[in-house]
């Protein structure tokens, strides 16, 4: 008798295929793949953004971890398969998928889903295409997106998020006006209760239809852009929040390549949160401590630094010129007392100061 699938199995198999570590948010967008969900499952939550299988997704991870120790939590958000899942996993017939490559990847335009977006969007015979890919790149940068399409309906849903895709393709050059239907789209949005509503094509002609897309609140998104996106993304993941607010909350009608800013943290967010480091060293005289202590710490003071965040300062500070800390294991210490390393950095600020001049 042939052995059913758990859900647990599933779940190991699906961690497995995407390189043995993912995020949360990677992990959820697959998981209808891997798993027969109920429609109830598919549901968002009552007050929530999520569907409801994201909780029960949670629910088989914890004890994977904390009872199987099939599964280890390296850093805030993140599950890995542990050497014993390996072995499992190997016992239960599933060959290991190779790791994905730790240093950041060398970014082509031939990234699978760049290519399924470059070349649907310009298939206008069978514009279903499109709209298919456009709901595959939406799930893997972790949104919780559904194909609808057909007569008097959107195209595609993001339902944690409140958002509608239209996709329009074109054989070739960009699309004007009368290729979207602005009525319609309004219609869908109170229909769904949506928040944001995105038409996504090759490019947009100017004058008419950029001005009746600001008028109706409407963001005309490059195809393009959204390949940058993914781009990115494979380097250092967004949060699915950080793309709704470059797509729908940046003050631009029309979103094109050069409006996608980079999913690592930001140079003025860097400088803050290294200064409060040391700030904070400078005052308490803790010669070591761990990501997870200063994230706890600032999370207590209410301060918006991400766990990934703070370990970006950290390295920052551990690799030249400055090579303040040193790790060990998880910890961070000091490479010498706190006074001389501040001397130290303000004697090479001096220096870049002059050479700036």
């Amino acid at each position: 008798m042939v052995r059913k699938e758990t859900r647990k199995d599933s779940l190991l198999r699906l961690i497995s295929d995407i390189g043995g570590e993912g995020t949360r948010e990677q992990i959820n967008a697959k998981v209808p793949e891997y798993w027969e969900l109920a429609d109830e499952e598919l549901k968002i939550e009552k007050g929530g953004r999520k569907p409801l299988y994201w909780h029960h997704v949670a629910s088989v991870c914890q004890p994977l971890k904390d009872r199987d120790h099939y599964l280890e939590n390296p850093k805030r958000g993140v599950w890995k398969i542990s050497e014993a899942g390996k072995k499992y996993l190997s016992s239960i017939g599933h060959r290991l998928s190779p790791p994905i490559q730790t240093s950041p990847p060398q970014i082509t335009a031939d990234l699978p889903l760049c290519k399924e977006l470059r070349e649907s969007q310009r298939n206008s015979e069978n514009p279903t295409t499109f709209e298919e890919v456009l709901v595959k790149t939406f799930r893997q940068l972790g949104f919780c997106a559904k194909h609808i399409g057909g007569r008097d309906e959107p195209d595609v849903l993001i339902e944690d998020y409140k958002t509608i895709l239209d996709a329009k393709t074109t054989k070739e050059g960009v699309i004007g006006e009368t290729y979207v239907n602005f009525n319609a789209l309004k219609r869908y949005k109170e229909k769904y209760d949506m928040k944001y509503i995105g038409v996504i094509a090759p490019g947009f002609s100017g004058g008419n239809i950029q001005d009746t897309a600001a008028r109706e609140g409407i963001i005309l998104i490059e195809t393009e852009a959204i390949c940058k996106i993914l781009q990115n993304h494979t380097i250092y993941p967004y949060e699915a929040s950080r793309i709704i607010e470059i797509l729908f909350a940046s003050g631009k009608g029309i979103i094109i390549p050069k409006n996608i800013p980079p999913s690592t943290i930001d140079q003025e967010k860097l400088i803050e949160i290294v200064a409060k480091i040391l700030s904070d060293v400078k005052l308490t005289r803790k010669t070591s401590f761990s990501i997870r202590e200063l994230h706890t710490a600032y999370l207590w003071q209410r301060l918006n630094y991400e766990f990934d965040e703070i370990e970006k300062a950290l390295k920052f500070l551990s690799v030249a010129p400055f090579s303040v800390l040193q790790k060990q294991n998880d910890e961070y210490s000091l490479t010498g007392d706190i006074e001389s390393i501040l001397k130290k950095i303000g004697l090479l600020l001096q220096a870049f100061n002059k050479i700036g001049r």
